[in-house]
């Protein structure tokens, strides 16, 4: 749309030289890491698209994560991910085992099912098409857990042909490649992907490499009705880094990540209903080499399958109403080996976790955008658990605004069901619990509460802006539950935690051919208050990987025609890492565990061409600068982050 096609954006048009107008296009979509978009069940999720993940350099899928507010990747490495908790959301995801944070791809799960960790060397950048992030329970969206990962994968977006490569290298002798053809003719497309990704790290033994193959495939049936089918295979490494103080001397683990991944969709969209059937399977192999410090080549496996069915449609009713509903069924077997020198082989299979869970959604708006509208929302889901305890989840939520406002609240529940990773010693003994032991075992419960307001006014002349803020509230029961010996013995607590995030986004139009729009984005987050009490009545004031401020901030602008500079900033202020103490009495981090505040800044310039006489339709060379300032900063204790490095390479679409 061109700004004279609307009154809108009459103001737009620009006179340069006599009688010369120029056209300039209607603003682009707020569209960043910052910025939360919200479901018609009143539900909010953060979006990182496929193009800030290549404005970001992103090597791996925590580091697509670094800009959205409230969200910490936690690292020890340049690349690539080891064992343990790693992704943490609004003051969860520090415990471990523990499922409080998930990880989706395609919309089902790929993530460690005995423990709970993320695994996200099994996922690779290259067959992204945008992360979801969302940061609160939504029981219709995603079901058990607290907080959840999705990643949406690549697939042909139009008629035609395409094929791409790239490749990059840098600092610590780090490479990425990558290639991809995709083709949609009539009703089939088809789009495959190859990409490859190696470092030697910026310590002893760090180093990480990644190689995956991925295929999505689909055929349209009718024009109502598509078959799509995807593939990938991922093979990884992600050597340990040693803590300070330690060298090569010392026995260092190694994680070797096996994955083969695949999906069948049937999809439906009509002009007034759309859903899907999804079948998955997930096969994971994940190695830990090394397991033990003291003991050279003990080694672990965990292998994990996991398959299932998952179905939704989507109604519109009189273009105000919305209803949802759908079912999942999930079944997961898994098995864990640890390969010893000085004593057995120990194999412990794990009963199969199968779980069934419907669920059911509905909203309506009241009145009309130009005027008061009002629009509450309500979902239900059920979840019928083979090995625990079956519950009910709920979620809720009020919409009311005129014209460029918005006032919304919101109420969720979520359940965290126990890692199966709890369940390891007792296994070997199995006269030591019944099953109906084990069904007597509630998930913890969190309630969710959230309010915030957006304001989104009319683009104006020379530029366009969002507001958007949130208070959020969580009311936890069962906090934590303790590795070792259940039921009986098992450690809980309650928590509650509160903050205030805020985000703003904006678009500055310069109406000139040279220079392109700068885009601006930021986002916040203050955790106000936070309290966690175990059953003696004990209290401690603060929790691991929940800093009490942090901050997001990016911009990208295109000038001289052909150049992008583009960037983003990052602050973690007073956070800690380790865990909550357990035993005797809940005690906070110790001091020593605070970590110092970070400051980064990186920076990313490219020259994007096109050729029509190559059918070049896109290609940039790039440069760019992670941690410009050479900040020293670590999220782990004695695990310290590499310096300022820099990159260097080139990406062509056809």
């Amino acid at each position: 749309m061109h700004a004279e096609e609307t009154e809108d954006y009459e103001d737009w048009l620009f006179m340069e030289g006599e009688g010369l107008t120029v056209e300039v296009d209607a603003p682009r979509q707020h569209s960043n890491p910052a910025l939360p978009e919200r479901s018609a069940l009143g539900g909010r999720r953060n979006i990182v698209s496929e193009e800030q993940i290549q404005k970001q350099g992103s090597l791996d899928l925590s580091d697509t994560l670094r800009n959205v507010p409230g969200v910490i990747a936690g690292k020890s490495n340049l690349a690539g991910t080891t064992t343990g908790a790693s992704l943490y959301v609004r003051g969860r995801g520090f415990m471990h085992p523990a499922t409080e944070v998930v990880t989706y791809f395609d919309g089902v799960p790929r993530f460690g099912f005995i423990y709970g960790q993320s695994m996200a060397d099994g996922i690779p950048v290259n067959a992204i098409g945008r992360v979801e992030v969302y940061k609160s329970p939504q029981p219709v969206e995603f079901g058990a857990g607290y907080a959840l990962i999705n990643i949406a994968p690549r697939s042909m977006e139009g008629e035609g042909w395409t094929a791409e490569g790239g490749f990059s290298g840098g600092s610590f002798f780090t490479f990425s490649q990558n290639a991809a053809f995709g083709l949609q003719t009539g009703r089939f497309d088809i789009f495959a992907a190859q990409s490859w990704m190696s470092t030697i790290g910026h310590a002893v033994h760090s180093c990480a490499r990644q190689q995956s193959y991925y295929l999505n495939t689909g055929f349209g049936l009718n024009p109502n009705w598509e078959l799509r089918l995807l593939g990938n295979y991922v093979g990884a490494l992600t050597e340990q880094a040693p803590r300070a103080g330690q060298s090569m001397d010392d026995i260092l683990s190694s994680y070797r990540t096996n994955s083969v991944f695949s999906t069948l969709t049937l999809n439906n969209e009509f002009s007034n209903a759309n859903g899907f059937l999804k079948l998955y399977y997930n096969n994971t192999q994940f190695t830990w080499l090394d397991e033990n410090p003291v003991v050279p080549g003990e080694w672990s496996l965990q292998s994990l399958q996991a398959f299932g069915v998952k179905a939704r449609e989507e109604l519109t009713v009189f273009e105000q109403g919305t209803i949802v509903s759908g079912m999942d069924l999930d079944w997961m077997l898994m098995v864990n080996e640890d390969h010893n020198i000085t004593s057995p082989t120990i194999i412990t299979t794990f009963p199969a976790m199968i779980m069934f869970s419907p669920y059911a959604g509905v909203s309506w708006q009241f009145g009309s955008d130009e005027s008061l509208r009002v629009t509450p929302s309500a979902g239900i889901r059920a979840f019928f658990h083979r090995v625990w305890a079956n519950q009910l989840a709920a979620q809720g939520a009020l919409s009311v605004g005129r014209k460029n406002l918005d006032l919304h609240v919101s109420y969720a529940r979520a359940l965290v069901y126990p890692a199966p990773a709890i369940l390891q010693g007792l296994l070997r003994d199995s006269g030591a619990y019944q099953a109906a032991d084990l069904k007597s075992i509630q998930p913890e419960k969190i309630d969710h509460f959230e309010a915030g307001l957006t304001f989104a006014p009319q683009p104006r002349r020379f530029f366009s802006y969002v507001l958007d803020a949130s208070y959020f509230f969580n009311d936890g029961r069962n906090r934590i539950i303790r590795v070792g010996n259940i039921p009986g013995n098992a450690s809980s607590s309650s928590f509650k935690l509160q903050g205030l995030e805020l985000a703003a986004s904006a678009v500055v139009f310069t109406g000139k051919q040279q220079a392109g729009d700068i885009e601006l984005f930021a986002g916040g987050t203050w955790y106000t208050s936070v309290a966690v009490t175990d059953e003696q009545g004990n209290i401690a004031n603060r929790m691991p990987f929940t800093p009490v401020f942090s901050l997001s901030a990016g911009f990208s602008w295109t000038f001289l025609r052909f150049f992008n500079i583009s960037g983003d900033f990052n602050i973690l202020h007073n956070f800690y890492t380790g865990t909550l103490g357990l035993s005797p009495i809940i005690t906070a981090p110790p001091q020593e565990n605070r970590l110092r505040d970070i400051y980064l800044l990186n920076m990313r310039l490219a020259y994007e061409f096109a050729s029509e006489a190559w059918r070049i339709t896109n290609a940039e060379l790039f440069f760019s600068v992670n941690n410009v300032f050479h900040y020293q900063y670590e999220y782990f204790t004695g695990y310290i982050m590499p310096g300022i490095t820099f990159m260097t390479g080139f990406t062509i679409k056809w």
